[in-house]
């Protein structure tokens, strides 16, 4: 059945990315909840973390430490960002999740060397024309109390699973990662990691779901789709990982996933 809300949030995303590719986030007024004034902010942007317009979806949730899965809705709603509150009331780890998320189907082109161009992007290049149907999901952890962390991974989609708690991440200390898609390893998959205004320092051309992104800060998945990321300033982080899937001759998938980290400074 067609999703009313979810049609029209698909076309304000097709509106907003004929002119950029757009990232989605989720990003906690706490990431160690000492208060119950807690919200979580879900919106999609280019320059993380502010909401550029509003990422809704029917599929939010919370998973509880004990792996109960709560289905979540928007306690409120602007043209920037949805806005939940989950109850977070047991110690632990939670996982406040979009959920895959469908969007809209795009023209796009495909070059010889096999790389898929949309958007403004379409008119820099050739290639074969063709179509791209694109998902996006987007995950953020919060803890109580101890951690006391356990990954569970949807195995639906493509996500980003700490591997380790992602609630006690420090400067210049290692998380250690994976990537899966459909509950299976990622191998070689791009890490997009960006830091909380970090276009005030320096002057970036490529957008973060750009195939060309090159960044320094990249990181390659290995061969299991695992990855280590080692914060180097405080502050917080945003890792996306995109992996393209021919579904017909003419029809591809852009998978897209996003995690947002804490980092803290070292006692």
């Amino acid at each position: 059945m067609f999703n009313r809300h979810a049609g029209l949030a698909a076309l304000c995303l097709f509106a907003a990315v004929s002119a950029h590719a757009h990232v989605p986030f989720l990003k906690p007024s706490q990431f160690n909840v000492e208060n119950p004034r807690l919200h979580v902010e879900s919106a999609f942007t280019e320059y993380p973390f502010q909401a550029d317009f509003a990422m809704d979806s029917p599929n939010f949730a919370l998973t509880a430490p004990d792996g109960t899965v709560t289905p979540l809705k928007a306690s409120a709603r602007t043209k920037a960002a949805v806005y939940l509150e989950p109850a977070i009331d047991a110690a632990g780890t939670y996982r406040v999740s979009t959920g895959v998320r469908t969007g809209p189907l795009y023209k796009a082109v495909e070059t010889a060397g096999g790389k898929l161009y949309f958007a403004d992007d379409m008119k820099r290049v050739s290639g074969k024309p063709t179509s791209m149907m694109y998902y996006s999901s987007a995950d953020v952890y919060l803890a109580k109390g101890e951690p006391a962390y356990t990954p569970r991974p949807r195995n639906q989609g493509v996500e980003i699973v700490p591997l380790t708690s992602p609630n006690r991440v420090s400067v210049g200390s290692p998380l250690r990662l994976t990537v899966l898609q459909d509950g299976q390893p990622a191998p070689r998959a791009r890490v997009i990691v960006a830091y909380d205004n970090e276009h005030y320092q320096k002057r970036r051309i490529e957008d973060l779901y750009d195939v060309e992104n090159v960044r320094a800060s990249n990181i390659a998945a290995d061969d299991n789709g695992q990855f280590s990321i080692t914060p180097t300033r405080g502050g917080l982080l945003y890792l996306f990982v995109t992996l393209h899937k021919r579904v017909q001759p003419d029809r591809w998938e852009s998978h897209n996933a996003a995690l947002t980290l804490e980092a803290a400074l070292q006692p």
